[in-house]
Order: C-alpha cells, then sequence, then structure tokens
C-alpha cells in the first residue's frame, strides 16, 4: 500500500506568484513523490503570505487541521525548502511537532532534510535551541517594556496598592482608604507606638479595613507593609522584592523614581517611619532558649477558624522559692492575638513538645502505611514504559493542538462580529469568555507536557520519583537528631502543607489529620535536596482512627488517671509525690524540685517498690514508658517478690 502526502507551497510576493517559482515547486515536490511512490492526498498553497507567522496562512493553518483530524491518513508533508514552511523558528518547531504527534514527518527537498532520519531529527533539535533562544529574548523584551513604564513613572502592574485604585493602568486615591494610611502614619511616629501598638489601637477603637479585595481587622501585618511601602511618599520601586534572576543568578537592577501618582504621605514622614522600623526591628537576644525555634507555627490550624497557630509562651516567677518555673511553649490561633485584631474567640492552646513529638512520630511511620505506598505508587510509581510516557505526550500534545484551533476559531468568530449589531457587546463578552477558558485549558494542557516530559527524561536515566519520595522521609528519620531547630521546621514546611487538631485533645489525642505535599524531582535526591520541585504528590492522612502516638500518651497520663488506673487494678493508692519520684527516677520529669524541704535532716517518704512497680505499669500502660523498661533496683537491693 503507498504512503500518501501532502504537498505545501508558498510564496511571498506578486512577482513571485506572476513568474515561475510556485509552478516550479509544486513540479519540484511531484517528482520527488514521484522517485519515492508516494500517493499525493492533498496540495496546499499561500499564494503571497510571509513566511514570518502561520497566522497569516490560512492554507498552512487547514493542513495543520486536516493532519489532525486525520483526514487522510498521511505519513509526509513535503516543502521545496524550509523557508517555505514557516521563517519563525518557534512556529517552524510547534508545527513540526504538531506533525510528529501525529506520525507525520516533514520532508524538506531541496534542502535534503527529512525527519524521520537522524540527520533531520538533528536539524530539529538545532531549531528547538533558535526557539528557545527567541523565547528568551520576548521575555527580556517584556521586562524592558515595563523597565521603561517605570522609568517613565508608570504604574508597572501587580496588586494595586491599599489607598488606591488603579484606573487605565494609573493609581487614583481611594479617599477612605488613604485617610486610614495616614493615621497609621501618624499614630506610628508617636512617642511610644510600635506596629503591634497600632493594629491594637485601630482595632480597639472600631476601625476596619475594608476594600474590594480585603476586608476585617488591621493586623501587625497589614500595617507593617504599609509602613514600608515607599509607594505612599510617592516613589515607584521596581524589582525591590526580587532582586536576583532565578535562571541565571545575575541581580537585578533595584529601581526607584518618582510616581506619576499623588503621595499619601511626605517624603519626611516615611524616611522618619523607615528610621524608627530600623531602631525597634534592633534584635534581641533570647533570654530562654536562644537557639529554639517552633517547628510548626503556621502548619497547625485552628480548629474554629482555620488560621494557622502561632507560639506563646508561658513564664511565670516563682515567688516562693525566686527565679522562674519552667518555661512553657506552646502553639494558640493566631487569630486570637489582640494584634490580629482578636477576630477568634479559641483561646485552647497545644503543648508545643508533646505537638511536635506526635507529628514526628506519625510522619516516621509514614513509609509503613499500606496507604501511603498506595497513594505514592498510584501517582508515580514507575509510570509504565517509557514508549507509554512517549504515547501520552503525544496525546497532551494533540489535546493542545485541538486547543489552539478552537482559540484560532473563536478569534475568526470575534474578528467576523457586527460592530453595528446592538448585541455586539454582549456577544463579544461571551466570545472573550470562550477564548479565556480556552487559555486555561492551554495553561493547564502545557504544564502536564513540561512535567511529563520531565518525567520521560528520568525514566530513560533510571531514577524512579517514587524512590526519591521514599528518600526523602528515610533522610529526615536519621538525620532528625542531628538537625538544628531551623532545619527542621524547614523540613517539615517541605512536606507538609496543613496540620488540623482536635479541638479539645479528644481522648487524649492531638493531631487529627496532616495533609502532606511531597516535593518529587525527576533527579538524584542526593544531587540537589532543596531544589525546586518538578511537581507534587498529596497525600491526606487521617489520624483520628490511629492508635495514641507516644506524646499524645504522655499528655494523656495526669496524675490523677495514674491514681485512677493503680487503684482499679491493685486497690492501692499512690500519693502525687510517689508518682512525682518514680518518674523523675525514670528520667520522665527533669524540672527543678521544689518539693524539697527546708531542712535537709527532716525525712521524706519514699516510695515503696510495690507500689513503683504499679506506677510503672500505670506509665507503661499509658505510654509513658517503653513496654521494655524494667524496674530500677536500689543499690544491693531486689525487685519485689524475688
Amino acid at each position: 500500500m503507498k504512503k500518501k502526502c501532502y504537498f505545501y507551497t508558498r510564496v511571498s510576493t506578486a512577482a513571485q506568484i506572476e513568474g515561475y517559482s510556485l509552478e516550479a515547486q509544486q513540479e519540484t515536490l511531484r517528482q520527488y513523490a514521484e522517485y519515492r511512490e508516494w500517493e499525493v492526498a492533498g496540495e496546499y498553497c499561500d499564494a503571497g503570505k510571509s513566511g514570518k507567522s502561520i497566522k497569516g496562512r490560512p492554507a498552512f493553518q487547514r493542513m495543520l487541521d486536516d493532519i489532525v483530524d486525520q483526514k487522510d491518513n498521511i505519513s509526509f508533508v513535503l516543502v521545496f525548502k524550509l523557508s517555505r514552511f514557516g521563517r519563525n523558528a518557534a512556529d517552524v518547531l510547534k508545527s513540526m511537532q504538531t506533525l510528529m504527534d501525529y506520525g507525520v514527518d516533514l520532508v524538506s527537498v531541496d534542502d535534503a532534510i527529512d525527519s524521520s532520519t537522524a540527520g533531520g531529527r538533528l536539524t530539529m533539535t538545532i531549531l528547538s535551541a533558535v526557539a528557545e533562544i527567541e523565547r528568551e529574548n520576548i521575555n527580556v523584551q517584556f521586562q524592558a517594556g515595563r523597565m521603561q513604564k517605570v522609568l517613565d513613572g508608570g504604574w508597572p502592574g501587580g496588586p494595586t496598592p491599599y489607598g488606591y485604585r488603579n484606573e487605565k493602568k494609573s493609581l487614583v486615591i481611594e479617599p477612605e482608604e488613604a485617610e486610614m494610611v495616614r493615621r497609621i502614619y501618624d499614630l506610628f511616629l508617636q512617642d511610644g507606638m510600635n506596629t503591634t501598638a497600632v493594629a491594637i489601637y485601630l482595632n480597639e477603637h472600631g476601625y476596619r479595613r475594608s476594600s474590594k479585595e480585603d476586608c476585617g481587622p488591621f493586623t501587625y501585618d497589614f500595617v507593617s507593609r504599609t509602613l514600608k511601602n515607599p509607594v505612599y511618599c510617592g516613589r515607584i520601586m521596581f524589582n525591590r522584592r526580587s532582586n536576583c534572576n532565578p535562571s541565571g543568578g545575575i541581580p537585578k537592577e533595584v529601581m526607584c523614581v518618582r510616581g506619576k501618582h499623588e503621595a499619601l504621605v511626605t517624603e519626611e514622614q516615611w524616611e522618619e517611619a523607615q528610621r524608627k522600623r530600623e531602631q525597634l526591628s534592633v534584635p534581641r537576644g533570647k533570654v530562654d532558649d536562644p537557639e529554639r525555634i517552633s517547628l510548626l507555627s503556621g502548619l497547625i490550624k485552628c480548629p474554629k477558624c482555620g488560621a494557622g497557630m502561632v507560639m506563646r509562651k508561658n513564664k511565670k516567677a516563682n515567688k516562693n522559692h525566686g527565679g522562674y518555673y519552667k518555661v512553657l511553649y506552646s502553639y494558640g490561633c493566631v487569630n486570637y492575638r489582640k494584634a490580629n485584631g482578636r477576630t477568634c474567640d479559641y483561646n485552647t492552646i497545644y503543648h508545643q513538645e508533646r505537638t511536635d513529638n506526635a507529628v514526628f512520630e506519625i510522619v516516621s511511620g509514614l513509609t509503613m502505611l499500606p496507604e501511603f505506598r498506595t497513594a505514592v505508587m498510584g501517582q508515580l510509581g514507575d509510570q509504565g514504559s517509557a514508549e507509554a510516557i512517549e504515547e501520552k505526550l503525544k496525546e497532551l500534545r494533540k489535546q493542545l493542538r485541538k486547543e489552539e484551533r478552537q482559540k484560532r476559531k473563536l478569534g475568526e468568530d470575534l474578528d467576523n462580529l457586527d460592530i453595528l449589531d446592538k448585541s455586539y457587546d454582549k456577544k463579544y463578552d461571551r466570545i472573550q469568555a470562550k477564548i479565556e477558558k480556552v487559555y486555561d485549558r492551554m495553561d493547564a494542557v502545557e504544564s502536564e507536557i513540561e512535567r511529563t516530559s520531565k518525567r520521560l527524561s528520568a525514566l530513560k536515566q533510571g531514577i524512579r520519583a517514587a524512590d526519591n519520595v521514599m528518600a526523602l522521609l528515610d533522610h529526615m528519620k536519621r538525620l532528625y537528631g542531628h538537625m538544628t531547630c531551623e532545619e527542621k521546621r524547614e523540613m517539615y514546611r517541605l512536606i507538609t502543607d496543613r496540620i488540623e487538631v482536635f479541638p479539645r485533645n479528644k481522648e487524649g489525642k492531638i493531631v487529627k489529620s496532616i495533609s502532606f505535599k511531597f516535593p518529587v524531582l525527576y533527579g538524584e535526591l542526593e544531587a540537589a535536596p532543596m531544589k525546586k520541585a518538578d511537581e507534587y504528590v498529596e497525600f491526606f492522612l487521617d489520624c483520628s482512627g490511629q492508635e495514641l502516638t507516644a506524646a499524645e500518651a504522655k499528655a494523656k497520663a495526669t496524675y490523677a488517671q495514674i491514681k485512677a488506673y493503680v487503684l482499679e487494678k491493685s486497690g492501692l493508692k499512690v500519693s502525687a509525690l510517689y508518682i512525682a519520684q518514680t518518674k523523675r527516677k525514670y528520667g520522665l520529669d527533669m524540672g527543678v524540685n521544689y518539693n524539697k524541704p527546708a531542712d535537709p535532716d527532716v525525712r521524706v517518704p519514699r516510695c515503696p517498690k510495690v507500689k513503683e512497680e504499679l506506677i510503672v505499669d500505670a506509665l507503661k500502660h499509658f505510654k509513658v514508658l517503653p513496654e521494655t523498661a524494667e524496674v530500677k533496683l536500689e543499690e544491693g537491693g531486689e525487685k519485689s517478690g524475688e
């Protein structure tokens, strides 16, 4: 059975149309097809069309559509020269990819390029590099355009600052919001005021932040952002939030120019506010545990409002013995803080050490859970063979091509609208909405193509992403004890998205659920452990049905519960003193002992061995002590009953 092919010919000028160039192209292609014994299934010609872009070549578009629709099941597209196919490298490469996805090869007769051969594929690789350079140039031109707008004092884009509204890409004052900005500066510059005090003052005096984007109380973060934003004194800053180029590490130029918008405060006020902020931000050394960091701040969510929970510190003076009791750290709702307007009334706190230990115990056991392995392998696994992934790539590119065709047709419908039609605006908006949806779908498909391409490349190198997820957890378990607090916190933020807790420590349980978001690296984990992820694997773990962790069991094992357990099991009563002595003996309570008598000669009752064994048994029951723990003998003594 003969293979089929399409001819594509193009000439750019009227002179070429009237001469022999077009006919010469067609004759050359026809002779080549006869030589290869191919059947010509269709001829497409763009007469007088430029090769600058495929958009202005209807015959070329029609040919691609016929290939996508697999109208004639062709195997080749013949062109006289590659320049006839297109002069824009990005368009050539993109069109070539469409052909390849449908099993169609491109043959340029005069250039002797055949994409079905190794040499032809090499040429396509070079074209790919050229297209990449072209995309970089487009990005540079875009940034240059934004920079020029900044130099002219215009608004370069981005979120509109509070106090202004964006009208035709210019900042215009929003009177009510602007008044609040001025009030924030006035309050902050008063003696004895700081950022927190300003937020508390505004909330306590009934002020509320209200705008189209955001409503609610004034928070510390909002006041801080307002005080450090130079736009309020009439300046426009460019690149101030990012001073390095992520692609090459080259520092970006931070620009500051006088803007065209009206300032809300004077430059003197703004400069004075910056001086005061700098004075107030002088780091003060931590008195208690200077190296300590709250590991899960922000990750743990309030059971009532869903906001992040942050560190709370309880430090009480010991009036009887002087000094302070042991400092207690806990997690509490950030919205319960006065500085955030106390918009949540949930004041329950969670002991930090117990909560941290409970979460680590759960994370450490993840790889042993069948549902976790099933979830990871289900999302990643071996991803099948390279051929299967290549087939998926083809399908994705076909899908992208169909979306592009849909976008083009909608664009034509938009151009063909009658501007005199009474319903012109409605029709325009309806078509435009469809176009925006097409763009959204195209973005999603392009992202999936990028991920799948990386996955294919990794598979060809023998790298399995699922193994890297498991290795990440293994590294964490082995190195956790040697990590600093900062490293531990970064690790949790790397793999954890959200931690839910029970409202009132239901039956001793603290952790209700954990939402994980594991970074997937299509490369060696050892080579780049903190590299930006290629994609993520999401896994939700419901902890409500699991047994108590050791940390949660300790939280449940109150003195009253230990007494009740011993009484129920043996009929004997034990005092809090005996429980404290036993916990101290087994290293469970290492705080300062304030129960020592002032007179060292006064005899303190000692816990009998029988009751010590019962207390140890209770501690094992509540998982405060491991099951393997043995009753400790006094020097020269024996265990009771022996």
